[in-house]
Order: C-alpha cells, then sequence, then structure tokens
C-alpha cells in the first residue's frame, strides 16, 4: 500500500519540456559571461588572469569585444537545457517510484534530505554522461575566442605533469614560451639540438577537428570522470541543503507572520501566495553557495583537463613528442605542487555569482513547470505539495 502523503498526480511531460526549455534559456545566455570569466581563471595560462570579474571582462571586452564573452554560448545552452530537462525529469521519477514501493523498505531513505540526496546525485551522475561533450566543445570554443593572445598556444605546448612529459621545453631566450612563440623563435628540448616547431595559431573549428582526429571520440567525453568526481560532491551537498534550507525559510516566514505588524492586518506579510517562491529562491540559493564551495577543488581539476589543446608536439624532424598527461589525480598534483591550495579556488567568485542566482531561478523556474504541467487525477485536485526539490541545477554547468 503506497504511504499516506503520496501525490496521485502526474506529469504532462510535453509541457514539462516545452516550458521547461523556453523559460531556461534566457537566465543562461544573461549568466553566461560569469562562466567565461571562470573557464579563463582557472586555465592553464602563461598570462597571468587577474582574480577580479570586471577587470577580465573589460580586458576580453577590450582584446576581443563583447561578443567574446558569449563564446560557446550556443553549444552550451543547448546542452545544458536538455540534460537539465532530463535530470529533473528523472529525478521526479525516481522520486515517485520510491514512494510507490514504500521507500523500497529501506528506514534510511523515509528521511527527506537523504532521499533528496540519494536521487539527485544518482540522477546526475546519470545526465552527465550527456552533458560532457556539450561542456567540452563550448569551453574550448570559449577559451579560445576569449582568451588573451598568444597564451593559449603557449599554454597547449607546456607539459601537464613532469612524469607523462619529456623533458621540459626550454626557450632559447630568457623571455616566456609565449614571447618564443610570438617572435617565431625556435623552442628546443632540454639536452637536445633538435628545434620544436612552435604551435602555430589556427581557427577553434580546426583546433577541434585535430583533436578530434588525434582522439576520436574520447575527446568529447574527455574529462567525463572529472566532470562525475565535480559533479557527485556537488549535488550530495545541493539536495540537502536545499531541504534543510527549505525548513529554515518556513520557520523565518511563520516568525514574520507572529510579529506584532502582522496582527492588525488582513492581508499577512509576506502573502500566502508568494510563500513558494521566496522558499524555492532562498533555498535554492543557499543550497547552490554550498555546493560550488565543495566541488571547487574537482571543477578546478575538470576546468584544466577539459580546456587542454592537446595537439600533439613535434620537434624539427617531425618525430612526435609525447602529450601531456590528463588523468585526474596527475592534474591534480600539478595544481597542488606548482600553484598551491588555492589554485584550486580561483573561479569560486564568478561561479557563485553564476550559480546561487541560477540555482534560485532553477527553482523557481522548474517549481512553476512542474505546477503547470501536473494531470491531476479526477478524485485527487487537491494543490500540489512538494516533499522533494524537483529541480537542480547541473553543476557541470557551473
Amino acid at each position: 500500500m503506497p504511504p499516506a502523503d503520496l501525490n496521485r498526480s502526474k506529469i504532462d511531460f510535453q509541457k514539462y519540456y516545452f516550458y521547461g526549455t523556453i523559460l531556461n534559456v534566457p537566465p543562461i545566455l544573461l549568466m553566461y559571461p560569469m562562466r567565461t570569466v571562470r573557464l579563463l581563471q582557472q586555465r592553464k595560462s602563461s598570462v597571468p588572469v587577474s582574480s577580479s570579474i570586471f577587470k577580465v571582462i573589460r580586458d576580453v571586452q577590450q582584446k576581443n569585444g563583447t561578443r567574446a564573452l558569449f563564446a560557446g554560448a550556443t553549444v552550451f545552452s543547448l546542452g545544458l537545457t536538455t540534460t537539465k530537462i532530463l535530470q529533473f525529469a528523472t529525478y521526479d521519477f525516481l522520486s515517485q517510484k520510491t514512494k510507490e514501493n514504500d521507500y523500497f523498505e529501506i528506514e534510511v531513505l523515509k528521511s527527506p534530505s537523504v532521499l533528496s540526496g540519494v536521487l539527485g546525485t544518482f540522477s546526475a551522475v546519470i545526465t552527465t554522461f550527456f552533458v560532457v561533450p556539450f561542456d567540452m566543445v563550448s569551453q574550448q570554443i570559449t577559451i579560445a575566442k576569449a582568451g588573451a593572445d598568444g597564451s593559449l598556444a603557449s599554454a597547449a605546448a607546456l607539459p601537464t605533469t613532469a612524469a607523462s612529459v619529456a623533458p621540459p621545453l626550454t626557450p632559447t631566450t630568457p623571455s616566456p614560451s609565449s614571447t618564443a612563440v610570438k617572435s617565431k623563435l625556435p623552442i628546443y628540448v632540454a639536452g637536445s639540438f633538435e628545434p620544436l616547431q612552435p604551435p602555430q595559431p589556427m581557427p577553434i573549428s580546426e583546433s577541434l577537428k585535430l583533436q578530434f582526429k588525434q582522439e576520436g571520440f574520447r575527446f568529447l567525453f574527455r574529462g567525463y570522470c572529472a566532470t562525475l568526481m565535480s559533479t557527485i560532491p556537488f549535488f550530495a551537498a545541493y539536495f540537502p541543503a536545499y531541504e534543510y534550507s527549505r525548513v529554515w525559510v518556513k520557520d523565518g516566514i511563520n516568525y514574520m507572520r507572529t510579529m506584532d505588524f502582522n496582527k492588525d492586518k488582513e492581508t499577512p506579510f509576506p502573502p500566502p501566495e508568494l510563500h513558494q517562491l521566496i522558499i524555492s529562491a532562498l533555498a535554492g540559493c543557499c543550497a547552490s553557495l554550498a555546493g560550488v564551495m565543495i566541488s571547487s577543488p574537482s571543477d578546478m581539476v575538470k576546468t584544466r583537463i577539459q580546456t587542454e589543446q592537446r595537439l600533439q608536439p613535434t620537434n624539427g624532424t617531425g618525430v612526435k613528442l609525447p602529450l601531456p598527461s590528463l588523468k585526474w589525480i596527475d592534474v591534480f598534483m600539478e595544481i597542488w605542487k606548482k600553484e598551491g591550495f588555492m589554485k584550486f579556488f580561483s573561479g569560486t567568485k564568478p561561479r557563485a555569482i553564476l550559480a546561487v542566482p541560477g540555482g534560485a531561478l532553477n527553482f523557481v523556474i522548474f517549481d512553476f513547470v512542474r505546477s503547470v504541467s501536473i494531470i491531476h487525477d479526477s478524485d485527487d485536485m487537491r494543490s500540489l505539495s512538494l516533499p522533494l526539490p524537483s529541480t537542480a541545477s547541473n553543476e557541470a554547468l557551473y
């Protein structure tokens, strides 16, 4: 027998997908420059990038124009909207099935925070497979078009880890490698007289084609494990934080209604019709902030792996040199040893600015989408209750 609080309503998924798509694209495009700033701050570059969001935006505008701030937005929006709706639908479906089966007789799943964390993480893991190719391509487009001149090419030639690459590249002048590239001076491998061919500038479309030819379909899924390493802690914190925050916000609303200035008014403050909006927005903000802080180190590693233009260098005789390692642990240790622990939190500010209002909008949008997509049984026309969050933002997205 199903539990007494089981909602017997069903979802019209045609409406669910339609409204979800229409309402999600504008916020993605509006906040996309924050994603561009995050990628520029997190990537590996021989040119220092400011930690100030406004300075990075100003530099991109001055060097590459305003359109560069939105480079890769089309690919990213398509992938994010599709996978987000898939994730929310998966979450709602699993939530309903779990209740129908009396929580599979697992006592701990009856706790809303535990159940939301398990289902949210599981649905995120499933949809990560679909979002990685879109995220991978859009990030490389963003870096290529919004990055500083010359820094991307020189960064691509640098080794990722000392253990995975032949002896480090040493320029013939004391200037940084980017200077050598710009001046077309030959670069030599330490202990060898064979010059390396400097990386030549190329359109991003050509770079993507070469990398795809070199790696095959694995190129589209590069960083899949790293994305999971970032997604799992994000959602493990995200859904429980939403549950706890939702309770706190409800308690705050109830406290406000008991205040003296509410007693003499016919219409209480805040108005009852705004309660769900306030709960969804504030709890969504808290959930996103918790997810961002927990997953920042893993997100840094993921960005480094996916933004590496892994074009195989050759020496003067055409002999191919070893490619830099993109293993999660290798990249993690390289950042730790060369740049320090705090580097793992580069890009956290723009990521939080992107994720916190994004989390609020996600819950507000999808609570609305779910409510207008409900098909109620004739004998059950009660208003929809949301014992579990029906929405979440995909962290790979932020």
